[in-house]
């Protein structure tokens, strides 16, 4: 398994490495007692499953939290929410944004404070009620003023919603915000049946509408979701499907044999190690995407009171001797770990934009120079060998990881002591500051700002490292308030330097998201979101 920032992301052997999470786990916790409560759609909806045969099964390698967009923090949710709850936009196969609820693109007046955005005519919410602009302002409403809500940070520049027409809204904001528009490309730009939300408030989660190809029916456990075709669809003729349900399969090699023996359809997050497994069996095959995301190690410089309050100096050879930083990275071969851990699978590399993104910054990531790193090592006035911990996810692959990274290490002069820790108690601690070093990483977004900003920006909740850099934050800010694309791409090859020379997080690969599937399973949209989007597929014979 591994660990996700904000998105929960559990590998669990099979996926990428860790994830971080920003909503605080208390609040993951209520969500997921909230979750047992299982709700269901309306009748229409209901109905249209009973008399059906056409239905398909996907396997997820952990349970979402609760279905409620204004509140999840779950990467699964996500992969749930793409089937049932729409938004104003989305990405496409080669990651442009592009219109879904919304008619076209947003107009963005020239000093960039006001957003007009024009919804499609004719669609309902799956409970039958029309989607209009007051639906829009109620919904972001909403998300900026719920105290639980995950979606006020997302949002926090809008300072205003306005209807200016059934279905024209404009957001007005406080400054300008170039990542708005990949924002609600995703759960911030879900819009919620307000006949539902009036009802259901902060329970949301147990019987949720929105606009999708599918509805809600029902989750009986934590481990399962059940969604039927919608009758309210828009685009309910091409909607093949009549049942989906997603369960959870935490073994990895589990869910590759229920994959093969037919018991599921698809199968999310195939582990490196049973890729070719699949492609040699003539009943399944496999997609790939590779990931927006990143995956690394953080050092805990200065998050001595929590990542939400003010930082300090840690107290951490790390923390105390910057130049450490440096000689870590230097006794660490990226090429190596990719080939050992993940069979070569995945990209290495060292920024937060991975090669994929638009946005990516061509550098030369340092290599495994040991002579150097032992320079280092005695230029700090320590004496080696250095006594560091490593806190990472309790699984196998994680585990083998972290065994790489401390023989390497000890070849410079480090001595990598391993704490596996259970997953929420690995975030809660990370948040806290209640570590050396840590191995986590980021599901990824579009935008270049999603990826950063909150991880190195002072006070912000994804903030782990404690980092506290004013020339850094200066540029952070001055690069999502600029709406000029060439300018903007200058900004990040300067901020992905200095990050590279503060290594607050040595950046070391990017995942490969792969997703298995039955051969007559066809029309499965899969992109380097990895959301699996159902709407077109269809189950053959076979």
């Amino acid at each position: 398994m591994t660990l996700v920032r904000m998105d929960i992301f559990r590998r669990s052997s099979a996926a990428p490495v860790g994830k971080r999470v920003c909503a605080p786990l208390a609040l993951i916790a209520a969500a997921m007692s909230a979750i047992l409560v299982a709700g269901c759609s309306s009748p229409a909806s209901s109905s249209s499953a009973s008399g059906s045969s056409t239905s398909i099964t996907v396997g997820l390698p952990a349970a979402p939290d609760a279905l409620d967009p204004t509140t999840s923090s779950s990467l699964y949710g996500r992969i749930v929410f793409a089937n049932m709850c729409q938004k104003l936009y989305d990405i496409d196969a080669r990651l442009n944004l592009v219109p879904q609820l919304a008619a076209a693109l947003p107009k963005i007046s020239d000093n960039g404070l006001t957003y007009t955005i024009s919804l499609r005519p004719g669609i309902k919410f799956n409970d039958g009620t029309p989607l209009t602009a007051a639906a829009v302002k109620t919904t972001l409403d909403w998300y900026l003023t719920d105290p639980l809500s995950q979606r006020a940070s997302e949002l926090s520049e809008v300072k205003s919603v306005q209807v200016t027409g059934p279905l024209t809204v404009e957001l007005h904001l406080s400054s300008p915000f170039a990542p708005l528009t990949s924002i609600l490309a995703d759960r911030s730009g879900m819009v919620l049946s307000p006949t539902a939300l009036h009802k259901l408030g902060k329970n949301f989660g147990q019987d949720p509408v929105c606009v999708g190809p599918f509805s809600f029916s029902k989750r009986p456990s934590t481990d399962q979701i059940v969604l039927v075709k919608s009758p309210w669809y828009y685009g309910k003729a091409g909607v093949h499907l009549q049942k989906v349900t997603f369960t959870v399969i935490t073994d990895p090699s589990a869910m590759t044999a229920d994959l093969e023996s037919g018991d599921i359809q698809v199968a999310d997050q195939i582990a490196p190690q049973d890729v070719k497994t699949l492609q040699n069996n003539s009943a399944t095959t496999v997609i790939s995407q590779n990931s927006l995301g990143y995956e690394g190690l953080d050092f805990n410089v200065g998050n001595v009171h929590g990542s939400l309050n003010a930082p300090g100096r840690a107290n951490n050879p790390f923390a105390q001797h910057p130049q450490l930083r440096e000689a870590f990275e230097l006794s660490l071969n990226r090429n190596e770990i990719n080939k050992v851990v993940f069979d070569g699978q995945y990209t290495p590399g060292c920024t937060p934009i991975p090669p994929n993104s638009p946005w990516a910054v061509q550098v030369t990531c340092p290599s495994q120079n040991l002579p150097e790193a032992r320079k280092l090592i005695a230029a700090s006035g320590m004496k080696a060998p250095i006594h560091v911990t490593l806190m990472l996810d309790n699984d196998p692959l994680e585990i083998q990881l972290g065994t790489v990274v401390q023989s390497m290490a000890d070849s410079a002069g480090f001595a990598v002591s391993l704490q596996p820790t259970e997953f929420t108690t690995s975030l809660t601690r990370a948040q806290a500051g209640n570590y050396e070093m840590f191995q986590i990483g980021w599901s990824g977004r579009v935008d270049p700002d999603q990826n950063i900003y909150n991880d190195w920006y002072p006070r912000s909740g994804l903030n782990y490292t404690g980092a506290d850099y004013p020339a850094l934050d200066k540029l952070l800010v001055k690069a999502r308030t600029t709406l000029n694309t060439a300018t903007r791409h200058s900004l990040y090859t300067q901020i992905v330097q200095t990050l590279e020379n503060e290594r607050n997080i040595i950046y070391l690969w990017y995942d490969k998201f792969v997703l298995g599937l039955r051969k007559n399973v066809t029309g499965i949209g899969y992109y380097p979101d990895s959301l699996i989007r159902l709407a077109g597929a269809r189950v053959g014979t076979g």
